[in-house]
């Protein structure tokens, strides 16, 4: 029988040991991604070897702490390398089936992890499981024959501390700084965020959004409640409705859409004006204002409020919301097609930004249209033309009507050609070279070169909302057009302050005078006859009501108007929370008397305060509990 030598380390040598072994490990983590070595090697030297460092340290630190705990340093690495490369492979997987990485929220939210085995076939399952058994055999005889020599144990509780002060010490210079975070090296299109893990590094990119991304769970949190409201609430709502005609639902969200044209300082005689279709279709239909929770970027924040009905702003601890939707999650949309309808998505963008061809899915659409499947489409201020938008939306609709005959369609459209910057946006498109309004303002070159190219995308955004309420007037099917604004543009701070002012901080004023878009909701003459009305006001139940309002109430809204109650507990309960405090905030809510109020706050009546407590719980809830 043949005896294997025995080696036996000495501490440098354990120390160097696991610093190779920590190297190798980051290495072949950067090489586990789905990407060529020149991919690796790219992004390596972009960043002049920084990305590898930072991944290689945590691992490093990791092993040594194990050493110093009483493992050798064969086990220590085995260990880590064992955990690593299980996220790295789950990281991977993730990205090929869902080309979207693996970060700290999926394992938070509850087996994302067992999500993605399950999409494995047999073969995968059975090779994952030889290559656990064959990493085990080798770990095994490896611990056998690399023995580590024993450190007295006041070594060993000096070094375990060293090494935890250390990770203390440097986590917030190198794994929690957005300044080096931005600095490394990016291979590919920078905003998408699988480019942005592999080239920075799972390890590296996984920490970074460990630090960065996180939603504390709400003091004083009582399930108990939400749990209880849920009981006693009324869901009768799908049969009432079983047989009964419902109009087809077209919603659109237009980028950066919004009515600052409207301001006393911009006057349009002699110009085109930009909200002139706008203007006379608010008196055709129900018309307000949304607060949003962005302003100048960040369009799916507006998405999430609008379709799940809860608040980004209560989730500020993530990237962006959409991170938090992992699964199959109970939206404006599923809502909708657990009456009947089919539900279809168009966004002209790529489809992995805010990760939406995941989070449609999950949303419950059926059909979603991106980027790709606009090749024949024209570009204008860089992006596919809002005439190219609407063009398709119409022509989805025409399909649908001719493939389901007698079945409600619900669109959700996200447009795309407004999207900032501003300044000569549109100077390849018969380029707006001279200011397209006259103002009472100083405004520098600069601004109204800005201003003239923005006002110039929201005259046809207007023009395609002339023709698409054109082309359904025609319809004799019934249908109701949803209209709305994601956030204002993207100009800058000293632009806005001058042409609206500024209040007293803290007010109502302050609050939401950067973050209001205005909002429509128009009926062709087919859904006027079906709800037996004149005017779609006639369908409000608060005659008197200001419609303006935060815009996770906004899908409650157009449900409500549309007689679509006692459905889901959480929508209805959203209904009765707009007439109780129609403003969210952060740190503050608004009655509809403009008394301002925190979740602490005492009422006369304490009911107030009950719902926006119940409502702070229930979408925490929503997200982390109720699936589980």
């Amino acid at each position: 029988m043949t005896k294997f030598k025995i080696l036996t380390l000495n501490f440098w040598q354990a120390v160097l040991f696991l610093a190779v072994m920590s190297f190798a490990l980051a290495l072949f983590l950067f090489l586990l991604q789905p990407l060529p070595f020149s991919y690796v090697w790219a992004s390596i030297r972009g960043s002049s070897g920084l990305n590898l460092f930072l991944n290689w340290l945590p691992l490093f630190l990791l092993m040594l702490f194990l050493y110093f705990c009483g493992a050798g340093a064969v086990s220590a690495a085995t260990a880590v390398g064992a955990v690593g490369i299980g996220l790295g492979f789950a990281n991977r997987t993730k990205i090929i089936l869902r080309g979207d990485p693996l970060v700290p929220w999926d394992l938070m939210l509850g087996g994302e992890v067992v999500g993605i085995a399950r999409s494995f076939g047999a073969a995968a399952i059975f090779a994952v499981v030889g290559g656990i058994l064959i990493y085990v055999l080798v770990a095994v005889v490896a611990a056998s024959v690399i023995r580590s020599e024993r450190i007295d144990w006041k070594w060993r509780v000096a070094g375990a501390l060293a090494c935890v002060v250390f990770a203390l010490a440097a986590n917030r210079p190198l794994y929690n700084n957005w300044q080096l975070n931005a600095n490394l090296h990016i291979e590919g299109n920078i905003w998408n965020q699988v480019n942005q893990f592999n080239s920075r590094g799972f390890v590296y990119s996984f920490i970074h959004a460990f630090n960065t991304n996180r939603v504390m769970r709400p003091e004083g949190y009582d399930p108990d409640a939400v749990l209880a409201w849920i009981r006693k609430s009324d869901t009768s709502g799908a049969a009432r409705l079983a047989g009964q005609v419902l109009p087809h639902i077209i919603m659109i969200q237009g980028e950066a859409f919004s009515d600052i044209s409207l301001s006393p300082h911009f006057d349009f005689t002699g110009f085109v004006d930009p909200l002139e279709n706008w203007q006379e279709l608010v008196h055709e239909g129900i018309s307000g204002d949304l607060i949003v929770s962005v302003l100048g970027g960040g369009t799916a924040q507006t998405e999430f409020d609008v379709l799940t009905g809860l608040n980004s702003r209560q989730f500020a601890g993530v990237p962006f919301a959409f991170r938090m939707i992992t699964d199959e999650f109970e939206s404006f949309a599923s809502i909708l097609n657990s009456l009947g309808f089919r539900s279809e998505f168009i966004h002209p963008g790529f489809d992995w930004f805010y990760n939406r061809r995941n989070v449609y899915r999950f949303l419950g659409f059926e059909r979603l249209v991106f980027l790709d499947e606009f090749d024949d489409a024209t570009t204008k201020g860089m992006y596919i033309s809002e005439y190219d938008t609407i063009s398709r939306l119409i022509e989805m609709f025409a399909e649908h009507r001719d493939g389901f005959p007698g079945v409600p369609y619900f669109n959700f459209t996200v447009t795309i050609q407004n999207h900032g910057p501003y300044v000569d946006k549109f100077l390849y498109d018969g380029p707006v070279t001279e200011a397209n309004f006259s103002t009472d303002l100083d405004f520098a070159e600069i601004d109204i070169n800005a201003l003239s190219n923005y006002f110039h995308g929201i005259i046809d955004a207007d023009v395609e909302l002339r023709r698409l309420t054109d082309y359904l007037q025609e319809l004799d099917e019934p249908v109701v057009l949803v209209y709305f604004g994601d956030h204002k543009p993207a100009f800058p701070a000293r632009l806005y302050d001058t042409f609206i002012p500024t209040f007293e901080p803290g007010s109502f004023e302050d609050l939401t005078r950067l973050f209001n878009v205005p909002f429509l909701i128009w009926m062709n003459d087919a859904a006027l006859e079906l709800y037996g009305v004149s005017h779609p006001s006639e369908l409000k139940r608060d005659a008197g009501e200001e419609l303006v309002f935060s815009a996770p109430f906004f899908g409650a809204f157009v449900m409500e108007i549309l007689g679509l109650t006692n459905l889901s507990p959480f929508w209805d309960f959203n209904m009765e929370l707009r007439r109780i405090f129609p403003i969210m905030t952060e740190m503050r809510s608004f009655t509809p008397c403009r008394m301002i109020s925190t979740y602490m706050t005492d009422y006369p009546y304490n009911y107030r305060r009950n719902r926006l407590l119940l409502y702070r719980d229930w979408s925490y809830f929503r997200i982390f509990d109720e699936r589980r």
